[in-house]
């Protein structure tokens, strides 16, 4: 017996929302949805505009590493003829000498540079990561406080059209 009477307790509830908030119920759960909708399409877009950025970061990465390569091959190569050759002159020694050292300096700066723009890259999708979420909980505990305040007050509708539209629009 308790069983039926908790079911119809239940029903009851159930019918007393339906009459009360019927449409406007309806109404909140479309503009949720929307929400979800516009939201996903939001970071859809952030996540595919990073990953521009990033490919176009790696495809900087790819060039340079190509021409430190191309860099390193060609001193690589003055080298090799260097060697064949009998007659070498001291200046011709120091010369590569310090185009090996300008390739490492170079190479040492290209490296540095790439780590701290790899890295404030890291500390930009942090912040950006944060930011979204944080902005996440404020919407939702807002529509949380909202949802319970309607529910405690027994807004009318046009209250409740007047907050619903009010938070659509911070939404936007």
């Amino acid at each position: 017996m308790p069983n039926s009477n908790t079911g119809s307790e239940s029903e009851n509830l159930s019918r007393i929302k339906d009459i009360l908030f019927g449409e406007d119920l309806q109404s909140i759960e479309q503009k949720l949805e929307s929400f979800k909708i516009e939201n996903s399409s939001t970071h859809e877009t952030l996540k595919v505009e990073m990953e521009g950025r990033l490919k176009k970061i790696e495809q900087a990465l790819e060039d340079e590493a190509k021409k430190v390569d191309e860099v390193q091959e060609k001193s690589t190569q003055v080298q090799k003829d260097i060697n064949n050759q009998k007659d070498i002159n001291k200046e011709i020694k120091q010369e590569i000498v310090n185009i090996t050292l300008e390739v490492k300096n170079e190479n040492e700066k290209i490296e540095v540079n790439l780590n701290e723009k790899i890295d404030e890259i890291v500390k930009k999708l942090a912040s950006l990561e944060s930011s979204l979420n944080q902005t996440i909980d404020s919407l939702k505990e807002e529509h949380e406080n909202k949802v319970n305040e309607i529910t405690d007050s027994k807004v009318s509708k046009v209250e409740m059209a007047d907050i619903l539209i009010d938070l659509g629009e911070k939404l936007k």
